[in-house]
């Protein structure tokens, strides 16, 4: 039994005992002529004996290239030389470059040799089992064949008899009555499988020749009354089940099989999808998470898919390294629970598939087809498969990723072969139907009508030869039938409406607004087409703007602006948390946001109607009319009448002899050495004369948190706070697991340590618009990768300015200033990761959260994190990308203008870039009291080489593309510019009850009664860590004000705590006392 199992094992035993069973049945039927199982069997016998004396000294390890065209010498001489105890290769006899540089040894001309023994051939009856044979072992090499090389140079594909064995006797429909079509070129796996398999179970062996090979196949398997066959679905899509009656069995593979082709021939004969025909034939299949085949992946979830059997390859040939990709020689953990017995080697197919609910294995494609472009990864078989949905049966599709010779980037290709039609006018067509069924970025830009399918030697469509023919091809060639050329007029209402809207698409999403259309930015990115934007924008949107906002109805004028008599009120509405922080900079000593316009006139002015003027404009925009007001941890805005707000005019003349300019300066300096306190006039104008009046500058002081509108900004807000519950949970998941990312350390709010230095570059910009990125997503990716850097930390976390334009309320874009918002961007800058993964994953939050801006950033701190509440943006990012304008007042001769900006503690680092015609210009703005000038230089640097080299980049690791420098944060920076001043408080008992109960009832004021209920109160609580908003100090400073005690904001920092403030407040009374 032992020796049967043995010989077994080996094909030759098999293809022996098959020929004692078919002595004079037809076995080859080929070109050239027929045998019979006892010619082929004696053939090959008399070949091998040949082959040992001439050979002498080959191993069983050792390869005999065969190459011939099909024929019956062909299959002989495959025969001969495994009985002659060696391995075989195939391949016509023009074997092409590419697989005669696969390490293959030739060691006889196999021509000859046949010719010889056929000559000589006089006892065809002679005992096919010669003892002069050399006896095969199990694991000796029985064949080889080779990979398509559709990647590349092709792989040596190694099987020994056992498997080859394994494979043979399992027929799966292979019978005596078979008539078997070997259609695979000989040098695949699918020719040698199909012929032993064939041969060791008694069938007919059919080779067609190579004109009816490549041409009118179905006449062939008609003729020779074909029943089984193995086919790839390009072939099969040339056929109809009609032509081909004869056949009973079909194999299919080597490409994915569409459901068209299954429904077309399931109905008609056994079909069979096969996969990994050179690797492996049969045996058990798994399916194991993509990114760890440790995991198996559950029942419905895509992984990749794993064999393993006694029908597996020995390995590729002399290729250690592709080797360890594809086998997997040690046990995975979940193999590990199956017992010692169990085969261990598994062999990775790259294919993907997942397991459907009736045990279906579904092929859903490769791994190395997947591909990444415009930021986005698919599969191309998707595309594939949704454009043969759109097109009518036997058309042939293939998509492939290529770069035209004149392009500017990677874009997606169709080819077509098989339209009837008009192929412009079908290529719309298709397009159309396709913008329907594939999201954008997989609608192919290019579309190249194939005459006819050129294949490759194993019956597939020849992509590599597709993508070379496409890559030489210009642009213009490649997109003429796409409609890029020959646009499509709008049609329907709802695209003529469209239409206006894209004439003005500077404007776009304003103009949409005025035309009730609803559409964002994150709509226009990501459908980049007129028809697509047509798709998903809204028509009939009514402005919801007079919606009032439910947070501020419980308030009344005389709670919140209790101050002013009610008639001098006109509303009062709710600050923005951007207003909140503008406001309490503006209250500390350098009045930070509060900006000094300086228009410089080059003629004087009328100074009665210059002020006049400046009247008017106070008294038309409410928001000039606004002072701020704090209550129960809410900022807001208390719009006062125009008789009832001191308005402020000044004019000041200047000393014969003295510089204008600099008399400008001192005149600024000295406002912003005023005392001032929550709730005073922000707005004030201050007219500078030269000693001659032949000159004029107008200085006019404003806040940042007062933009100037057609429209209420009261109603702006109101509208901004509609889907506030909405967004919550947007930044709730866009912040889980983050914390800021600290380029110096903060263990309280920062506010003295002022923004006052710079570094510049001006660099190319970069254009990533071929692969969907836009330019603040270049910029906000570099400073990711520079943020991560200097961190040591993949995940990050920054700041970055919003203008506000993008809300979802009618004319906001009519609002003449600053609807800003500071947002945080959380990033993931894995080293092993792809560049262009990341731009993908920062493009998308960003879009994202631009639909959800207008909550306010201290709200999303508070409501949406777990960072401590009164968090400071350690870097913040401001993207500016708009052309210059006209200088003001140009109908009256025009005039210089500048801005005059307080320098303050808005973040550590400040990057603004500025994208104008081919440069960006980049600045970063840093404390010279924090960092010196050269690490900053350094960081500047790092980040433009980061920014410059994305394109080049994109579908490389981000370790790669870090520039090689070791700059990290400096150790020596200071933990906190303001240091926090000790006081030595006394036991509370020993506090002063009246000054105590000031205290408290400021902080009652202004944080809320409940304050106390603060997790882990106590009289040493600092107020920031219960109400972390900027305009605390400011609010809490005003409240002891009113009670008698002027404090400044930076003091109420000082001494942040109620023991701290009672201390610090006794003290000043015991040192101003007589």
């Amino acid at each position: 039994m032992a020796d049967y199992i043995l010989k077994r094992k080996k094909t030759g035993y098999v293809f022996s005992a098959q020929v004692k069973k078919s002595l004079e049945d037809p076995a080859v039927d080929a070109p050239d002529g027929t045998l019979t199982y006892t010619q082929f069997d004696d053939y090959s016998t008399r070949l091998a004996l040949h082959l040992r004396s001439i050979l002498t000294d080959i191993t069983s390890d050792e390869i005999v290239p065969i190459c011939f065209d099909k024929s019956t010498w062909l299959v002989v001489c495959m025969m001969a030389v495994s009985k002659a105890g060696m391995a075989h290769s195939q391949s016509k006899s023009d074997v092409s470059r590419e697989f005669s540089g696969t390490d293959l040894k030739l060691v006889a001309n196999v021509t000859e040799i046949c010719s010889s023994v056929s000559d000589s051939a006089e006892d065809p009856g002679k005992d096919n089992e010669d003892p002069s044979l050399p006896v095969n072992q199990p694991t000796d090499l029985a064949y080889v064949c080779f990979t398509s090389g559709s990647t590349g140079l092709p792989k040596v594909v190694q099987h020994t008899h056992s498997g080859a064995v394994s494979n043979v006797v399992h027929g799966h429909g292979y019978a005596a009555e078979s008539r078997v079509l070997n259609f695979a070129s000989q040098a695949f796996a699918a020719s040698t499988v199909t012929t032993l398999k064939t041969l060791c179970n008694g069938g007919l062996l059919v080779l067609p020749p190579e004109k009816e090979r490549m041409g009118g196949i179905a006449n062939f398997i008609t003729r020779k009354e074909i029943t089984r066959t193995v086919l790839t679905p390009t072939l099969l899509n040339l056929l109809s089940p009609d032509d081909v009656k004869c056949l009973k069995f079909l194999t299919v593979g080597g490409e994915p099989v569409t459901q068209r082709l299954i429904d077309i021939w399931a109905p008609r004969l056994s079909l069979v999808e096969a996969i990994g025909m050179t690797e492996f034939m049969r045996g058990c299949a798994w399916i194991v998470d993509v990114d760890d085949a440790d995991t198996l992946a559950p029942i419905g979830e895509t992984g990749e898919l794993l064999f393993e059997g006694p029908g597996l390859f020995q390995g590729y040939r002399n290729n250690d390294e592709a080797n360890a990709k594809a086998l997997i020689e040690e046990p995975l953990a979940w193999a590990k629970k199956r017992g010692e017995n169990r085969p261990v080697r598994l062999f990775r197919t790259g294919d993907l598939a997942k397991y459907m609910e009736d045990g279906v294995v579904q092929i859903v494609g490769r791994e190395d087809t997947r591909v990444k472009l415009y930021g986005q990864r698919f599969e191309l078989g998707e595309v594939e498969t949704a454009m043969l949905d759109c097109l009518p049966p036997g058309v042939i599709v293939a998509v492939e990723i290529v770069e035209p010779a004149n392009g500017n980037g990677p874009m997606l290709v169709a080819f077509i072969n098989g339209l009837s039609g008009d192929f412009s006018t079908e290529a719309k067509h298709l397009r159309e139907r396709l913008a329907t069924k594939a999201p954008d970025y997989m609608v192919p830009r290019g579309l190249v009508e194939l005459e006819n399918r050129p294949l490759n030697a194993s019956g597939k469509l020849d992509r590599k030869l597709l993508r070379q023919r496409a890559a030489a091809m210009p642009l213009i060639e490649l997109v003429k039938h796409t409609g890029s050329l020959e646009k499509a007029v709008p049609e329907t209402p709802e695209e003529k409406a469209m239409q206006q809207l894209w004439a003005t698409c500077i404007k776009l999403i304003a103009e949409a607004r005025k035309g009730d259309v609803g559409i964002s930015i994150e709509d226009i990115l990501q459908h980049r087409t007129l028809q697509a934007m047509n798709a998903v924008a809204s028509f009939g949107v009514n402005d919801q703007s007079n919606k009032p906002g439910s947070e501020v109805s419980t308030y009344t004028i005389g709670t919140i602006a209790s101050t002013f008599p009610q008639d001098d009120v006109e509303e009062i509405a709710l600050a923005t948390d951007w207003q909140a922080w503008c406001i309490g900079q503006g209250l500390l000593k350098p009045h930070g946001w509060h900006d000094y316009m300086v228009f410089k006139f080059k003629k004087p002015l009328d100074t009665d109607k210059l002020r006049n003027a400046c009247q008017q404009l106070v008294e038309r925009h409410a928001i000039l009319r606004t002072i701020f007001s704090v209550k129960e941890r809410q900022a807001f805005q208390v719009i006062l009448k125009s008789k009832a707000y001191p308005f402020q005019f000044a004019v000041k003349d200047s000393v014969d002899g003295k510089d204008m300019d600099q008399d400008v300066e001192e005149t600024i300096q000295q406002d912003m050495k005023r005392h001032t306190q929550l709730g005073d006039p922000l707005v004030a104008f201050t007219l500078v004369k030269d000693a001659t009046d032949s000159m004029h500058q107008l200085i006019l002081r404003i806040s940042h948190a007062q933009p100037l509108e057609v429209i209420p900004f009261t109603k702006f807000y109101a509208e901004a706070s509609l889907a506030s519950t909405n967004s919550e949970s947007h930044w709730k998941e866009a912040l889980t697991n983050s914390s800021m990312s600290q380029l110096r350390t903060h263990t309280r709010p920062s506010v003295s340590c002022p923004i006052n230095s710079v570094v510049k570059a001006s660099i190319p910009l970069v254009d990533l618009n071929a692969s969907g990125f836009t330019t603040a997503t270049a910029v906000f990716a570099a400073w990711s990768i520079v943020l991560s850097k200097l961190t040591g930390q993949d995940s990050v976390v920054f700041g970055y300015i919003i203008s506000g334009r993008h809300l979802p309320m009618a004319k906001i874009s009519e609002v003449l200033g600053p609807c800003m918002n500071v947002l945080s961007l959380h990033a993931n800058v894995s080293s092993t990761g792809q560049t262009a993964s990341l731009l993908s994953s920062i493009q998308s939050s960003y879009l994202k959260s631009l639909q959800h801006g207008n909550l306010g950033h201290h709200r999303i701190i508070e409501k949406c994190t777990n960072w401590p509440r009164w968090t400071h943006f350690s870097s913040i990012v401001n993207h500016l990308s708009f052309a210059f304008v006209d200088p003001p007042f140009s109908e009256h001769g025009g005039c210089d203008f500048n801005v005059h900006e307080p320098e303050h503690d808005k973040a550590d680092i400040w990057l603004q870039t500025f994208a104008q015609a081919d440069e960006l210009e980049v600045e970063l703005r840093y404390s010279a009291e924090t960092f010196c000038k050269d690490w900053v230089k350094t960081v500047l640097d790092y980040f433009t080489t980061v920014y410059q080299q994305l394109p080049d980049v994109l579908e490389r690791q981000i370790s790669e593309t870090l520039p090689k420098t070791s700059v990290t944060v400096p150790q020596d920076v200071p933990v906190d510019c303001l240091q926090q001043m000790k006081v030595d408080s006394p036991p509370l008992p020993e506090y002063p009850k009246a000054l105590e109960e000031i205290v408290l009832s400021s902080w009652e004021s202004v944080l809320g009664a409940d304050f106390k209920s603060h997790p882990g109160f106590t009289h040493q609580t600092p107020f920031y860590e219960i109400w972390g908003n900027g305009i605390a100090a400011a609010a809490l400073a005003s409240e002891y004000s009113k009670r008698g005690y002027s404090v400044s904001s930076e003091e109420v920092l000082d001494f942040p705590s109620v023991g701290e403030t009672v201390a610090h407040l006794l003290t000043r009374t015991k040192s101003e006392s007589p």
